[in-house]
């Protein structure tokens, strides 16, 4: 068995909202780790995803450090580099989707909308990881879509209500969103379907 760290703590970006993510590389999958505790990944199929090119082993590759190991031998590192990101025009899309269900989700009714606004950073934030991978100049932080260029032009204090939507969906953390906040967000809808639309333009001329 491989334990590794990654995501903010890595990065040194811990805050009162992080976690410490944590990934277990197992034999099978009947090894008795805690799901809630770990991203649980056989060695086949992490070894299937390095090949794929996949973004999240790449950000395992560029972030991730070792804590422990039952072999004293390092698995990620002796994996290398994973194959070329090659995805970006179907992420795109997937991700655009996702955001427009959410978007109109959320525009339509305030009654789900700290998971709607949730969904929308997801689409935001993975849409520009995944571009980020692709221009090489890989991104993973919450703050990617304002860090990368094209960036997302937003006022910061908006793509914080993202972040925090996010982090009292997923953890159940943090400050509750205002009805005012909410409404700033979706007056900022049409603003990023114009920077997604612009991601899908940039990477075809890449």
């Amino acid at each position: 068995m491989h334990i590794y760290a990654f995501g903010s703590v890595c990065r040194g970006e811990i805050d009162q909202g992080s976690d410490v993510d944590m990934l277990a590389c197992v034999s099978d999958d009947a090894c008795p780790i805690d799901g809630q505790q770990y991203s649980i990944y056989t060695y086949d199929k992490l070894r299937e995803l390095w090949l794929s090119g996949n973004p999240f082993v790449w950000h395992l590759h560029l972030e991730s450090k070792l804590v422990f190991s039952s072999d004293g031998r390092d698995f990620l590192a002796e994996l290398g580099a994973p194959q070329k990101y090659i995805n970006i025009e179907s992420d795109l899309e997937k991700f655009t989707e996702l955001f427009n269900s959410s978007s109109i989700a959320l525009s339509n009714s305030l009654d789900n909308a700290i998971f709607n606004i949730s969904c929308v950073f997801l689409a935001v934030r993975n849409a520009a990881m995944c571009y980020s991978l692709h221009v090489g100049q890989p991104e993973f932080s919450r703050r990617s879509a304002l860090n990368i260029t094209p960036a997302l032009e937003i006022p910061h204090e908006i793509y914080s209500t993202l972040i925090r939507a996010r982090l009292l969906s997923s953890r159940g953390h943090g400050t509750l969103i205002s009805k005012t906040e909410i409404l700033a967000v979706i007056d900022q809808i049409k603003t990023i379907h114009s920077w997604l639309d612009c991601l899908e333009k940039s990477q075809n001329e890449k």
